[in-house]
Parts: C-alpha cells; sequence; structure tokens
C-alpha cells in the first residue's frame, strides 16, 4: 500500500514539473510563421517593439501585430486559459492554451479572432494552432 501512494505521488509531481515547464518558454509554429513567448507563471516577460510594462507573454509574427498576454485566468497540468490583447488595445481575446508532449496547442475561445497575414490579405486563424517548443 505505501509503494502504490508513494508511486501515485511521484507521478503527481512528474505531472506537476511538466506542466511547469510548458508554463514557460519559447514555442513557434513554422507553418503559419508565428512565435509565441510565456510566462505563465510570472508576468515578466518584455515585449520587443512597445514599451509596456512586463506580461505573460505575446504571440506575434505573421498576424495583424502583436497580442499580448495580460491575464491568467486559469492554470493546472493541463494547460491554461488566458487573456490576450492586440497590441493596438482594440480588442481583446480568450485563448486555452493546451500543454502537449511536443509543446502546445492554442485554441481561440472568444468571439473576436486573431488574424493571420496571407497573400498580403487578413485571414482568420486556424480555431487551434499547434506550437512546438523551441
Amino acid at each position: 500500500m505505501k509503494k502504490m501512494i508513494f508511486a501515485c505521488l511521484m507521478m503527481l509531481c512528474g505531472i506537476t514539473a511538466f506542466a511547469q515547464d510548458m508554463a514557460k518558454g519559447s514555442f513557434r509554429n513554422n507553418e503559419l510563421m508565428i512565435r509565441m513567448e510565456i510566462n505563465l507563471e510570472k508576468s515578466d516577460i518584455p515585449i520587443p517593439g512597445l514599451e509596456l510594462e512586463n506580461c505573460y507573454g505575446y504571440i506575434q509574427g505573421a498576424i495583424n501585430g502583436t497580442w499580448v498576454i495580460l491575464k491568467v485566468k486559469k492554470l493546472d497540468e493541463k494547460g491554461a486559459v488566458v487573456r490576450a490583447m492586440s497590441d493596438k488595445g482594440d480588442v481583446a481575446q480568450d485563448i486555452e492554451l493546451k500543454f502537449t508532449d511536443k509543446g502546445l496547442e492554442m485554441k481561440q475561445i472568444s468571439d473576436s479572432y486573431i488574424k493571420g497575414i496571407a497573400d498580403r490579405k487578413y485571414v482568420k486563424l486556424p480555431n487551434v494552432v499547434s506550437f512546438v517548443k523551441e
């Protein structure tokens, strides 16, 4: 019985360490040319090109501007729900981040959408975008 409890505790510690490792770092989607920098545990990431206070992260690349992660609404071993706002401040969006073996998946869960740039036009990003940890 003691061995079983010990094994369960070790698994829980492993899952927690995995979630903490995935909750910060640089992530990239090469197909859509988008990069995400996050630290969901502490608001300490500077935003390149913007003179704002540090935040929980940002998303930028071939999208309309930089999306700044201002608030972490929920964080657990499976993922997080965050609030992001465009660098212009005109649109805010809730985003679900799900931790995977290779990185994370970003799912847009609000009515507004992050738009990407394709053939010099704005197009909606897919509802779910996969990122690989760098």
